[in-house]
């Protein structure tokens, strides 16, 4: 005991935690041992709770356990003075509040104190009762100490966030109530920034808790420029690439999704207001798109679309779509040449459901809508190039909910317009190329919230992200080598690109001439321009043709909706269109072929192209296998690949993939390729239960 003794008196010896001190004077070893501390804290928690577990135990069965109590008391005293030293270390890092540090530091002095005065009373027979009670003091003051150490690295609110009797505020139900700063940029903030810039933790020095701490800035300097997004040091932080060191939040930390990006950008442009309404910035789309997860929801639970309503809905000519997969709401578009009135009519089976509806382009006329005054749950809905007029927008006033509305070159008038606005709170009416005049518009607009947007282009001016590079060069697969070029569509914007499958950055090649692929390769491409936040990235694959297949065998017919089995080997893609003729369809049925080669070939990948399309029913594959063999020998499988088709979130999105399968290299003569159908969807899809498709338009052999 003599060694923890010594390192109790070493902490007696600091008197206050030293947090002025410049970390540039301290040896970095001492910061290094200081980050163990998080670690190390644990060991005399679990101990003591243990040992008091163990001693009561003891008290109550007669049966006490001296030998065992005592060294687990010495063990938890040893750890928790080297936790008290490690502690007081990482404090020298400084950004933590002083009061807050010195309390969480003596209790914890305190508690090892109390755990060592504990291991020799434990000696004492005579002090038994006061042991008890001492010992009881000891968790007590751990639970204290180990408060106000989650007060400095999480904030004071960390343990009662969730509290149910914590009173919550509540939240705005219509979006001209929102305040830009306290109900969209603070709860951000909060989320994302708070847990390491708060009154007790301030990494750089900088607190985000309020204006005049925001105002403040930290030891870097100011957080923000009012004006000017791109110059604030909060938004140079976010855009940094996520493994640089001065990126934030760090990495593992909860990010910034982009729309939080958007609207923080959008906050600080418009002047940084703390106390303007967020609507009273020039409103646009976006803006109020993205405010609509900031207000208070509708907790009414709306049940799912029956399957049998929702086949009846797709048979008479509508794509519908969930809006996020583990959702009811339903996004809707008529596919089909013209619509009638009773494919209008057929959407009251899912009102309840539909919140957007497309019919644009349609030939839709007057005596053929009447069955929107169903659909109350209706928050978008497009009907522009249609025939429609004034007696359209009758249809409509009744439908509260409805948000948006576009009939842009439609025959309606000032007088419908007029009518629908003063029945029901719309945020949007898009009313270019009607007989709506300007200037009536402009007086409506005076005495209304609706804007009503009268050209194409308004809304337009945000700053927003690129959109991903665009290839001009279609073709993915080659027998000799491919010029890839690409789209150069925005004026002055640079494309930095890779070919070795890693993400590019603004560091990687600049495209300044066609590419010339003659392998394998994996391009990526972001598009960058300044004062706008870099695209998504760009990810192509393209393939050498090592082998032609010209025998295979194939044990399930394609679907008689889409066949042909030779398309899987002719060497021409698909596009994200499954009715296009070039890809083969499977219902409910694997697709299993065996390769047929002349003579032993050598492979070594395998590559099986398909298409996700989940509101036609089509996923990708749950599973592919590859089989090989020779002359007078039975098939081996050498490679396999599972997929997460179930996953809700990826199956949301139409895309192709490339499914590559890596396999030791291989001479065979037959290879057989398994692609695994899921067989039935899955219970988030509006056809649970149902068949599901399987669409496949090449395997390739290299």
């Amino acid at each position: 005991m003599n060694f923890v003794l010594f390192n109790l008196f070493f902490l007696f010896s600091e008197t206050v935690v030293p947090v002025e001190n410049s970390i540039d004077n301290i040896p970095e070893f001492v910061l290094f041992l200081g980050r163990f501390h998080p670690l190390i804290l644990h060991l005399p928690i679990g101990g003591l709770l243990l040992v008091f577990y163990f001693d009561v135990i003891g008290r109550i069965r007669k049966k006490h356990t001296d030998t065992l109590v005592k060294t687990g008391l010495g063990f938890s005293a040893i750890f928790a003075c080297l936790a008290c030293i490690l502690g007081y270390f990482l404090s020298l890092e400084g950004g933590y509040e002083v009061q807050t540090t010195n309390i969480h530091m003596w209790t914890g002095i305190g508690t090892s104190g109390l755990i060592i005065l504990l291991y020799i009373l434990k000696k004492q027979e005579r002090y038994k009762k006061l042991f008890f009670f001492l010992f009881v003091t000891s968790i007590i003051l751990i639970g204290i100490t180990g408060h106000y150490g989650s007060v400095l690295t999480h904030g004071d609110s960390f343990i009662t966030q969730y509290s149910p009797l914590r009173v919550k505020k509540e939240k705005p139900q219509v979006i001209d109530s929102l305040r830009y700063f306290s109900d969209v940029v603070h709860p951000i903030l909060d989320a994302k920034c708070i847990q390491c810039h708060n009154a007790t933790k301030q990494k750089g020095e900088l607190s985000l808790i309020s204006e005049a701490t925001i105002l403040e800035g930290g030891e870097n300097g100011r957080a923000l420029q009012s004006g000017k997004a791109l110059n604030s040091r909060i938004i140079k932080r976010i855009l940094l690439p996520l493994e640089d060191e001065k990126h934030m939040p760090p990495e593992g930390k909860n990010q910034i999704t982009s729309d939080e990006i958007w609207l923080l950008k959008h906050w600080i442009d418009n002047g940084a207001d703390f106390n303007k309404k967020a609507l009273a910035y020039h409103k646009n789309d976006t803006l109020t798109g993205l405010l609509q997860n900031y207000l208070k929801k509708d907790t009414k639970i709306t049940s799912e679309a029956s399957v049998n309503a929702l086949n009846d809905v797709i048979e008479v000519g509508f794509l519908v779509n969930r809006i996020v997969a583990d959702q009811p709401y339903l996004r809707v578009k008529y596919v089909k040449d013209s619509i009638t009135e009773d494919a209008v009519t057929e959407l009251k089976e899912i009102a309840d459901q539909l919140v957007e509806l497309d019919l644009n382009n349609t030939l839709l006329t007057d005596d053929m809508t009447k069955g929107l005054r169903h659909l109350k749950k209706i928050k978008k809905l497009r009907l522009d190039n249609t025939k429609i007029s004034d007696a359209t927008i009758k249809y409509l006033e009744d439908l509260e909910d409805l948000e948006v509305l576009n009939i842009y070159n439609t025959l309606v008038g000032n007088k419908g317009i007029a009518s629908l606005i003063e029945k029901i709170n719309l945020t949007d009416i898009y009313v270019w190329n009607t007989k709506v005049d300007e200037s009536f518009t402009k007086e409506l607009m005076r005495s209304n919230q609706t804007i009503i947007h009268n050209g194409v282009f308004e809304g337009f001016t945000e700053i927003m992200p690129l959109k991903p590079p665009k290839l001009i060069t279609e073709q993915t697969i080659f027998s000799d080598s491919l010029i890839v070029a690409f789209d150069e569509q925005i004026f002055k914007a640079t494309i930095r690109y890779t070919l070795d499958g890693t993400d590019p950055d603004s560091t990687s090649v600049k495209y300044t001439k066609p590419i010339k692929i003659a392998d394998f390769t994996k391009l990526k491409a972001k598009m960058y321009k300044e004062n706008w936040l870099p695209s998504p990235v760009l990810e192509r694959d393209f393939f050498k043709i090592k082998h032609e297949v010209k025998n295979f065998d194939i044990v399930h017919r394609p679907s008689e909706r889409y066949p042909g089995a030779g398309k899987i080997f002719d060497f021409i893609e698909g596009s994200l269109l499954f009715s296009d003729g070039k890809w083969t369809g499977y219902e409910g049925e694997n697709l299993i072929t065996t390769i047929n080669f002349d003579e032993p070939r050598s492979i070594e990948n395998v590559s099986i192209s398909c298409l996700q399309d989940s509101g036609s029913w089509i996923l990708f594959p749950k599973m592919i296998e590859v089989y090989v063999r020779n002359e007078n020998t039975s098939f081996k499988k050498i490679s396999t690949s599972n997929y997460n088709v179930t996953n809700a979130k990826e199956a949301i999105e139409i895309k192709k993939k490339h499914f590559t399968l890596n396999v030791p290299k291989t001479d065979a003569k037959y290879i057989k390729v398994v692609v695994h159908n899921l067989k039935k969807l899955p219970s988030w899809h509006q056809g649970a239960g149902k068949a599901s498709w399987l669409f496949v338009d090449e395997i390739l052999i290299w």
